[in-house]
């Protein structure tokens, strides 16, 4: 979760709009959504399992967990446009740093 939001926060812009109620930023939703997607649940059960997981919530900068309607919002605003591609260039560019890392030590 924390690696989602490190990388989330590289590229994405803090809020969606200036007018949003800025409970949660788009890094922490982010973050949410790559935890849900690793588990393979449903938004109702990645609500669950994220307030049943409060300091993952914390360990990124959240006081409370997100609601269902809060996941598919940010999930339908994430996955409009070249967003989710800078995101995954970024990960491409972290994973690419990691190979040259390890070879270097072999």
């Amino acid at each position: 979760m924390r690696v989602a939001y490190q990388a989330a926060c590289q590229c994405l812009p803090k809020y969606s709009c200036r007018f949003s109620r800025h409970d949660f930023t788009l890094p922490q939703l982010f973050a949410c959504l790559v935890v849900r997607e690793h588990m393979g649940c449903s938004y109702c059960k990645a609500e669950a399992l994220l307030k049943d997981c409060d300091p993952w919530c914390r360990d990124i900068g959240m006081r409370k967990s997100p609601d269902h309607a809060t996941l598919h919002r940010a999930f339908q605003w994430l996955t409009r446009g070249k967003r989710l591609d800078r995101l995954l260039d970024v990960v491409h560019r972290w994973l690419k740093i990691g190979r040259a890392s390890c070879r270097e030590r072999v």
